[in-house]
């Protein structure tokens, strides 16, 4: 279910206000940097925010936009846009993936404008794997953006992090989780006493993918 109530457009994101205020700010003027470090607790939005900046990027209605509409978005959506590449650092942390990741940095987008690399829980990654990324970071093609996603920003080598836009995400605040959790129930049309939403969103911690697959496991 919880993929189901991804957002996929940033009004749709459930707190990190200044953040999407942010992105979409230099979304507006142009103003996009070649990597990103999005940092903050599990479950609190970076890969989500991650995903809907790749489609801001590419949507064939111009750079901002997700129209959720377009060919480029709607690859985005069931993840088969070939300009948009998640790695998880977690599992792929070899020097040979991120190797061939960086041999193929050079060629250009295939349908979009820019070709986003989504590395998950960057800290992951072997020594090797990170001066492989390094040296790309030190010269970016023009066409490439990485927007790295981690839980512990103090494993990221320094070299990395000054070369990143750094964006902290913080808990999401408990009455964000409840109006999603609350905008959820009343879609499926399931009836509800708000005691049990307040459960919910006190068991979740800050943590909004916790919080949806604790209503998952209720409903259940």
């Amino acid at each position: 279910r919880y993929r189901t109530y991804r957002p996929t457009t940033f009004e749709e994101v459930a707190g990190q206000k200044t953040i999407v205020k942010t992105l979409r700010n230099a979304l507006a003027l142009n103003k996009i940097a070649h990597a990103y470090l999005f940092s903050g607790p599990r479950g609190t939005g970076k890969t989500t925010m991650a995903r809907l900046f790749a489609k801001a990027l590419n949507c064939l209605e111009g750079m901002g936009h997700t129209c959720n509409e377009c060919e480029s978005c709607k690859q985005i959506n069931n993840n088969s846009h070939p300009d948009v590449i998640e790695i998880d650092a977690a599992s792929n942390n070899g020097v040979e993936e991120v190797r061939s990741l960086i041999e193929k940095v050079k060629y250009a987008p295939i349908n979009g404008k820019y070709k986003v690399y989504i590395i998950d829980e960057v800290h992951m990654m072997t020594q090797g794997a990170f001066n492989a990324l390094l040296k790309t970071l030190e010269e970016p093609p023009e066409h490439v953006i990485f927007i790295m996603a981690t839980t512990e920003p103090h494993k990221v080598l320094p070299t990395i992090v000054s070369r990143c836009q750094r964006y902290d995400f913080g808990k999401v605040e408990n009455n964000s989780i409840s109006e999603k959790i609350i905008e959820i129930l009343e879609q499926e049309n399931i009836s509800y006493e708000l005691k049990a939403v307040t459960a919910i969103v006190e068991l979740a911690d800050g943590g909004v993918r916790d919080a949806l697959s604790i209503l998952d496991q209720v409903l259940a």
